[in-house]
Formats: C-alpha cells, sequence, structure tokens
C-alpha cells in the first residue's frame, strides 16, 4: 500500500471484532515501532504489548478514551536515561512515543488492523496494573483489533489555512 494512501485513509477506530491478533503480526508492529526515529537514537521507548482479557479488562476501567474491547493495546512508556530528566529531554521523549505511535498506527492500517491513540488513561493504575518500575513512565496507549466500523474521513482544512511561507502570516501558495 502506498504510504500517502495510507496516510489519508488510516481513521481511529474505536470498534473492533472479537478476532484476535496473530502474535506474528503484533511483532511485525513492535519492528515498525523500533524503527521509529527518536530523539539521539537513544531508544527510551519500552512497549507493553497487552492481550490478557483479564489485563485488558483492567486497563479498560482506568482508560476512559478507549470504548470497547480491542484485540491488543500496546502501551508506549518511556524509560530515560537518568531518574531526573530535563524538561527539554521530556518533550524529546513524549515526541518519541507519538513517532512510535504513528509508526504503529500506519502499519495496522496497511495490514487491515484498526487502531486508536490514547492519551486520557489514569498514570498511577496503569502503573500498578502492568507493575511498571518506577523509572517507566507510560505517555501512549495504542488500541489495536480488526475494524468492526468505517468511519468517514474527518474535515480538514485546506494547506492554504494552515500554512505559510517564510513567516507567518504570508499565506502558503500552491
Amino acid at each position: 500500500m502506498d504510504i500517502m494512501q495510507t496516510i489519508y485513509e488510516r481513521r481511529s477506530i474505536r470498534k473492533y471484532t472479537d478476532q484476535p491478533i496473530d502474535k506474528g503480526i503484533l511483532e511485525k508492529l513492535l519492528d515498525a515501532a523500533r524503527w521509529a526515529p527518536n530523539g539521539g537514537n537513544r531508544n527510551v521507548w519500552r512497549f507493553i504489548v497487552v492481550t490478557s482479557e483479564t489485563q485488558k479488562k483492567l486497563l479498560l476501567k482506568f482508560t476512559p478514551g478507549v470504548f470497547d474491547m480491542p484485540a491488543a493495546l500496546v502501551v508506549i512508556c518511556i524509560e530515560p536515561e537518568q531518574k531526573r530528566v530535563k524538561e527539554a529531554a521530556q518533550m524529546v521523549h513524549m515526541a518519541d512515543a507519538a513517532i512510535a505511535a504513528e509508526n504503529i498506527v500506519l502499519a495496522a492500517h496497511s495490514m487491515g488492523i484498526g487502531s486508536c491513540i490514547v492519551v486520557s488513561f489514569a498514570d498511577i493504575a496503569i502503573r500498578t496494573i502492568l507493575n511498571l518500575p518506577e523509572q517507566i513512565s507510560p505517555k501512549i496507549l495504542v488500541t489495536l483489533g480488526y475494524p468492526d466500523e468505517s468511519p468517514e474521513p474527518p474535515p480538514r482544512e485546506p494547506i492554504t489555512e494552515i500554512a505559510f511561507e517564510d513567516k507567518y502570516g504570508n499565506k502558503w501558495s500552491s
């Protein structure tokens, strides 16, 4: 599938079928995540793939952004090199997690798997359920499953309304 077609067609899926995702496919999605660019190539992300029904039910109690039971959840965490991370590094780490999440959802879509990026969750509960050490910080959850819906594309602003040339206010010209 062409990458631009994948970008145009991918949707946030919030309803899934009961079909499980093969572990080999989940590993391919993790491979896509680990190939994401990241600050200084430090590879500080850690990925927890949750497929256990018990674990998923527990996580969903503390994740209001998930509306249906997915086949799997990938919890993207950060394990910084030092305990005390400067604010600038924290922003880089969040970007690293977001880029890895985007790689997962684009790869998933190209394989016919639906996904949704979720950032609304109770941090302490997620840490407890997943037995995360103190230095590991959950940043993003990605739900995965075979879609049971086909949402219409959301509206997008024209490029001429959101992009500028050389400085703010100089409208983009095609």
